[in-house]
């Protein structure tokens, strides 16, 4: 299934149209309803970290997806002003319909957060709840293996570009 085409802005105010303005390919979102759900994402993004460090295409954004209608100012809070400056830059505050959102992505309910892991717009992996070691030495290999093709499908490319 496609990530479905909606727009965010991260704690600075800078917007985003998405899923075209996410960096990377993969990337990892982890998805949350709530701001009291920090203790499900924060695992998630030390994950996601460590990921990054060795992955050099690889980047993932937290996505707290909050009502429309939501008067919610989650960038003057006193919670946001305890996340670091990379947290502001990563975290993508989504103002959608979140019924719709969260059914165009098969998300069951709120009362979890969700990690997805897109390839060019496509979720191609998908949990729930907290990253257990099977789900991320599953999300680890799975990057090894698209590490190991992109070197021979970029040189068969050259190849087939000079033949």
């Amino acid at each position: 299934m496609k990530f479905p085409r909606v727009s965010g802005s991260n704690l600075e105010g800078d917007h985003r149209s998405l899923p075209d303005g996410f960096d990377g390919d993969p990337t990892l979102l982890v998805i949350s309803f709530q701001w009291q759900q920090r203790s499900l994402v924060d695992p998630w993004c030390s994950v996601a970290e460590q990921l990054a460090a060795r992955y050099d295409a690889f980047e993932y954004y937290e996505l707290l997806v909050v009502d429309w209608r939501s008067r919610m100012l989650i960038g003057r809070t006193r919670r946001a002003d305890l996340l670091t400056a990379d947290q502001h830059d990563r975290m993508l505050v989504l103002r959608v319909n979140k019924r719709q959102f969260r059914q165009s992505l098969g998300l069951l309910g709120e009362d979890t957060v969700y990690a997805l892991l897109l390839d060019d717009e496509h979720v191609v992996r998908q949990a729930a709840g907290f990253p257990v070691s099977s789900t991320v030495d599953g999300l680890r290999t799975l990057l090894e293996d698209w590490e190991d093709a992109r070197p021979s499908a970029e040189a068969g490319q050259t190849t087939n570009s000079t033949g």
